[in-house]
C-alpha cells in the first residue's frame, strides 16, 4: 500500500453460548484510509457458530448500511466457522454486491479455508492470503 493510513477503530466482543468453556466470538472494526481507496476491516477472532451468528449479522449489517466501498474480513484468527456464520457472511456479499460494494475474505486458517473450498463459497467472494493482499485487490 502506498501513502499514508488512517485508521479508527472501535471493538466489540460479541456475547454468545455459555462461558463453561466457550469461547465468544470478538470482533473489530476499522475503517481504513490509504493512498489508494478507504475500506472497512473486519476481524473475527475465535469461533463463529450458531451461538453467535446473529451477533455477528448484526456487526456486518451495520458495517454495510454504511455503504463501504470495500469491506474486508479477516479470518487469520478464526479458529472456526460453521455453516451459519458462513451463511451471514454470504447475505453480507449479496448486500454488498446490491449497492455496487465489494467483500474479500483475508487469511483464513486451513479449517476455515477448507470449508470455503468445499462449498464453493471461495468462489462467490474472493479469497486472500493477507488483508493487504486484500487491500491490494
Amino acid at each position: 500500500m502506498q501513502g499514508t493510513q488512517r485508521l479508527s477503530h472501535r471493538k466489540q466482543t460479541l456475547i454468545c453460548g455459555t462461558t463453561t468453556g466457550v469461547d465468544l466470538l470478538t470482533t473489530s472494526v476499522t475503517t481504513v484510509e490509504s493512498g489508494s481507496e478507504p475500506y472497512t476491516l473486519v476481524e473475527l477472532v475465535g469461533e463463529a457458530d450458531v451461538t453467535n451468528s446473529d451477533a455477528l449479522r448484526e456487526v456486518l449489517e451495520v458495517e454495510v448500511a454504511k455503504q463501504p466501498h470495500s469491506l474486508i474480513i479477516d479470518l487469520s484468527r478464526l479458529r472456526f466457522m460453521d455453516s451459519s456464520a458462513l451463511h451471514v457472511i454470504l447475505r453480507a456479499n449479496r448486500a454488498m454486491d446490491r449497492q455496487g460494494g465489494v467483500v474479500a475474505l483475508a487469511g483464513p486458517r486451513e479449517p476455515v479455508a477448507k470449508m470455503l473450498r468445499l462449498t464453493a463459497a471461495d468462489q462467490l467472494i474472493p479469497v486472500y492470503g493477507s488483508v493487504s493482499e486484500a487491500s491490494a485487490g
